[in-house]
């Protein structure tokens, strides 16, 4: 059995007491997410990822750079590591200036791992979120700076 994660962004209820809800999807998950649900029309199941879990704040975080076919997590964050507005981002977490090898080991250590690669493994379940929610605050750090 496979999984996505998304973000619950509106709900609305229908006249026949029907749910309606929108889930964003990220677009690094594209590919899971149309193996799994191929039609529209399908059952699904929907749990939050823990208790309590929030994504942060309501606004809408500003969009992921277009992914280019066939890129992997980890090149994606290898990728958010060179920039050097995300280095900036991961120097202010820090409250350190670091570079390119400074945002990386700092996402590594945030993320728990011991290489990016890691990022690519379905069973890192935890760095992979620890990772989407790093990459969604970047983006909202983003739309604060400008």
């Amino acid at each position: 059995m496979g999984a996505v994660s998304g973000t619950r962004r509106t709900m609305k209820e229908l006249v026949d007491g029907t749910i309606r809800v929108q889930i964003d999807i990220d677009p690094l998950q594209r590919a899971e997410f149309l193996r799994l649900f191929p039609s529209i029309d399908m059952p699904v199941a929907l749990a939050p990822l823990h208790a309590g879990f929030e994504r942060g704040p309501k606004t809408e975080p500003k969009a992921a750079p277009p992914q280019r076919k066939g890129q992997t997590l980890s090149q994606y964050a290898a990728m958010l590591c060179q920039n050097s507005d995300f280095q900036a981002f991961m120097g202010e977490q820090l409250g350190a200036k670091i570079g390119e090898v400074g945002a990386t080991d700092a996402l590594r250590l945030a993320c728990g791992i011991e290489s990016r690669s890691l990022l690519d493994k379905p069973e890192y379940v935890d760095a992979i979120r620890t990772f989407h929610h790093i990459r969604e605050q970047y983006h909202q750090w983003l739309q604060e700076e400008r």
